[in-house]
């Protein structure tokens, strides 16, 4: 339950090396600013910046069961205080940033901006070369969910919006405060190229946000025995609405049917997946139908395509091999039952999402004789962030005794 602490929340500190954990969560959190450290600061940059977050991931580690009881008694002043510095902080730097200042600002907000007021005025929102932004490279779904912050004023406003609400969906799957306000600030306080995002009014964060939410809301919807009616279509439908957003995202429908599958069964698997895939579909295809020439979503395969110099269609295979890790990941997960079988769900999320980035930088160096981190100079690795935080994030990162995280009893088909 939100806001609830688990009986269990105490431990003790762990005397012994955390384990090969921590190297992951390292990495994983390391890697969406590679590319940013290493263009303003080279290889040794990168590595001082690693070092950097073993170092405050190590001391979290090993002292945050003695800081976990202050964080959860002011849990409420402390949430508050994160959130009201991150506005405050938006609302004087992404004026200055906007304003081409600064990191020379992020033409995504500007995007969203213009795609929703054309879609307002009965436009397609995908328009042509346009000298406030680039092509829109996002999908209907992340159009619909910026426009009530458009409305507001500014699409840049959501991501500030679903930090709150993922510090509430960590709350309810971690049922402990202390490790959900670790897990929303110390990687974004870490983390340059979250910060950047934040400012420039990017969507990045709140892409990945929103999808792992609604991912989420929808497995805890029908692995409750207890759900109303509606509950677990309305989830889905929610689920639809975030997959179209960018294409990646559906990639993690085989992981969902199949998790789905284990949970209530294949026929109900198999109409919830249809349900969500049919909602994005719904969503997407009178757009593209509209105008296929100018639907430029599917230009943003050129992004991936910058590596194809290296190897010819490298783009093209990095897509199958992700496709073919979200089918392996969900045939894994049908057939060898995990003790904690919706935070293995997260992780193999995190797997499927990193896989075209870590296929692109290790081509790029193998390629240029050296790591070569530029491909994540854009900052795309925001995008399997709370999936990571979700799969990876547990107890032990405080250091506290292992406690199943957001697992019910698993039920049987």
């Amino acid at each position: 339950m939100i806001g609830s602490d688990s009986p269990q929340s105490g431990g003790t500190l762990r005397a012994a090396w955390p384990g090969w954990q921590f190297i992951v969560w390292v990495l994983l959190l390391a890697f969406p600013s590679s590319g940013l450290m290493q263009k303003h600061s080279g290889l040794a940059g990168v590595a001082g910046y690693v070092a950097m977050v073993a170092v405050v991931l190590w001391l979290l580690w090993r002292f945050g069961a003695c800081v976990a009881p202050w964080l959860r008694r002011y849990f409420w002043g402390l949430s508050v205080l994160l959130l009201a510095g991150l506005a405050v902080g938006f609302a004087v730097v992404h004026p200055i940033e906007d304003g081409r200042g600064l990191g020379r600002s992020s033409d995504r907000d500007d995007a969203l901006n213009l795609a929703v007021t054309r879609m307002a005025e009965g436009q397609t929102p995908y328009y042509g070369s346009d000298k406030f932004a680039g092509p829109l490279s996002v999908l209907p779904g992340a159009v619909v969910l910026a426009a009530p912050f458009v409305a507001l004023g500014n699409s840049g406003y959501q991501n500030l919006f679903w930090l709150a609400v993922f510090l509430g969906a960590a709350c309810w799957w971690c049922r402990d405060r202390a490790l959900a306000l670790c897990l929303l600030g110390v990687p974004l306080l870490l983390s340059p190229a979250a910060l950047y995002e934040y400012v420039s009014g990017g969507d990045l964060l709140a892409n990945g946000i929103y999808v792992a939410v609604f991912f989420l809301v929808a497995l805890r919807a029908w692995s409750n025995p207890q759900r109303s009616r509606w509950s677990g279509w309305l989830a889905c439908v929610l689920l639809g609405l975030g997959l179209a957003s960018r294409p990646n995202f559906l990639l993690l429908m085989p992981l969902f049917g199949a998790l789905l599958w284990r949970t209530v069964g294949v026929r109900q698997a198999a109409v919830a997946a249809g349900l969500v895939v049919m909602v994005s579909v719904a969503l997407t295809l009178p757009f593209y139908l509209h105008d296929p020439a100018g639907f430029t979503p599917l230009l943003a395969r050129g992004k991936l395509a910058v590596i194809d110099h290296v190897m010819p269609s490298a783009s093209m295979v990095m897509i199958g091999l992700t496709a073919l890790l979200g089918i392996l990941g969900g045939w894994w997960m049908l057939l060898f039952p995990a003790a904690e079988w919706q935070q293995s769900f997260f992780r193999w999320c995190t797997g499927v999402t990193i896989c075209p980035m870590v296929c692109a930088v290790a081509l790029a160096s193998v390629w240029g004789g050296q790591l070569d981190f530029g491909f994540m100079g854009d900052r795309f690795g925001l995008m399997y962030v709370p999936f990571a935080l979700l799969g990876w994030g547990g107890r032990w990162s405080l250091g506290i005794e292992s406690l199943r995280i957001g697992e019910a009893k698993e039920p049987t088909a």
